[in-house]
Order: structure tokens, then C-alpha cells, then sequence
């Protein structure tokens, strides 16, 4: 009888890395590895690593929690996950890691840059436009685990110091 080269783990809804589409997954143990095979109808299938010990895989599949959800949300669910980006009712997690952006620009051009980042592109967000992003964690969270400034290379920022000391959380002498 022949036999495949992975074994058959699990089922899941995964994303077409061209489209964006939701398209059906299966996770696989192959080698020691774990990978999710998709197909879509319109660009065939895809094959992504998504973790290189099965052990260890599984064990983490066994840790579950109640979801935490956000005070509020920030978009309505018409479409459902990814089409309705952002904080949605059928969100379900809170926000473990915040990011806020205050820049796109980098005193480096990487050719495989993901943030499409360089000295001359895009632009250095304001202080209010930071302020809203941060004041719409606050709202969302109440206490934000984390906030990570990020951008191009938010260093680069002529502002940066006054963000982090905006950042900065407040502490008692008590």
C-alpha cells in the first residue's frame, strides 16, 4: 500500500499567501517538522514550516486559556478574519503586544526590507498621531502588557525621547 511522506495531524482555516483568501489547511508532521499544506483554487498549493519539533508542537496545542478579550473594539465583523482587520468583535484575544509606528523611514535599504522602509520614504508620524495610537491602546486595554515602538527605525524619529518618556509608565515612590 502506498503511503504518504508526512503524517496526517490536524485540520485548520489558514490564508492563501497570495489572496489573502481562507482556504482549508492540513498541519503534518514530516521529519521532525511541522508544516501546514494549503491549496488555493486560484494559486495552487503552499507549504510553510510552522514549527521544527513535533514534541514540543503538540505540548503547546494542550495549553489553553479563557480568551481575554479587549474593552472595546475598534471594527465591526462583516467579512470575518482577515477582511475586518482590527480590533473586532470576533477578535479572540486582547492585545498581548501593542505596536505603535511613528516612523516608515531607515538609515538603511535592505532588499528584503517587510516595512518597505528606507531614507527616503514615507514619513515621521506626529506627536498627536502618536498620542491617538497610544490613548486607543489605553482605551482598548485599559493596561497594555506591552507597547512596542516600531517603525522604519523609530530611533531615527526627531521626536523619540518625548515618546518614550510619554510611554513611560507611571510609578509610585510608595
Amino acid at each position: 500500500m502506498p503511503t504518504r511522506k508526512y503524517v496526517y495531524y490536524d485540520y485548520t482555516i489558514s490564508l492563501c499567501p497570495e489572496c489573502l483568501k481562507r482556504i482549508d489547511a492540513k498541519i503534518v508532521f514530516e521529519n521532525n517538522n511541522v508544516y501546514m499544506l494549503k491549496r488555493c483554487p486560484e494559486h495552487g498549493n503552499s507549504k510553510v514550516l510552522i514549527a521544527d519539533d513535533i514534541e514540543y508542537y503538540k505540548s503547546i496545542r494542550n495549553y489553553n486559556k479563557a480568551s481575554e478579550t479587549p474593552f472595546r473594539f475598534n471594527t465591526k465583523t462583516n467579512y470575518g478574519c482577515p477582511y475586518d482587520c482590527g480590533l473586532c468583535p470576533d477578535h479572540e484575544q486582547h492585545s498581548c503586544l501593542s505596536i505603535i509606528e511613528i516612523t516608515d523611514r531607515c538609515n538603511l535599504t535592505c532588499p528584503t526590507c517587510y516595512a518597505n522602509s528606507s531614507p527616503s520614504f514615507g514619513r515621521h508620524r506626529t506627536f498627536e498621531e502618536v498620542k491617538s495610537m497610544l490613548d486607543t491602546i489605553v482605551e482598548n486595554e485599559k493596561e497594555p502588557d506591552v507597547v512596542q515602538i516600531s517603525g522604519g527605525e523609530p530611533t531615527l524619529h526627531p521626536q523619540f525621547l518625548k515618546y518614550l518618556i510619554m510611554l513611560k509608565p507611571c510609578r509610585s515612590n510608595t
